[in-house]
């Protein structure tokens, strides 16, 4: 990713941490990147019903050296191995984890701000995520899921973009570093 890119995701990243933590209106803890860890930055807390919920956002796709018109597109990862990030070990008892409300969307960084509100009415479900008891949104989401899968849901912009074909050109950047 290159570095504009990831400063973008970055400014992207905390601004919708705050306004989700804002939304919710229950206390979150939101982490930071620990890069020596390779984690990203996540938003946890737990709900209603004691279950520890948490959300991601990063980079599906973004411009790199080598492709540098691919273009930005987020993803919000929620309660997806929650297991991994929180901790979590066989036979250990704990925290419960949300596993009814788990699902992708993946977005433009324009269809954010309306997204949010959306993603808090999917985590508010109490028997997970069911897309036609939800409001509706300014664009369709087509589940792009394999049967059996989590939901991957997508706008048909983030589609679009990543559907359309690219020019396949390595930068002259890098072409000029190999020189």
């Amino acid at each position: 990713m290159l570095p504009e890119s990831a400063q973008q995701v970055s400014k992207l990243r905390a601004q919708f941490y705050r306004s989700f933590a804002d939304a919710l209106d229950t206390s979150v803890n939101i982490t930071r990147e620990k890069s020596y860890a390779s984690t990203l930055p996540r938003v946890s807390w737990t709900d209603e019903q004691g279950r520890l919920n948490y959300l991601c956002m990063y980079a599906h796709s973004a411009p790199d050296v080598l492709l540098p018109d691919r273009p930005l597109v987020l993803r919000v990862g929620v309660n997806l191995g929650a297991e991994l990030f929180m901790g979590y070990s066989p036979g250990r008892s704990g925290r419960r984890y949300n596993w009814t409300c788990q699902f992708y969307l993946t977005l433009l960084s324009s269809e954010l701000p309306t997204a949010l509100p959306w993603i808090i009415k999917a985590l508010a479900q109490p028997y997970g995520l069911d897309l036609d008891a939800l409001p509706e949104l300014p664009y369709t989401l087509e589940d792009k899921a394999s049967s059996g899968q989590v939901n991957s849901l997508w706008t048909p912009l983030a589609l679009q973009q990543m559907t359309q074909p690219r020019v396949a050109a390595i930068s002259s950047d890098y072409v000029a570093l190999l020189g």
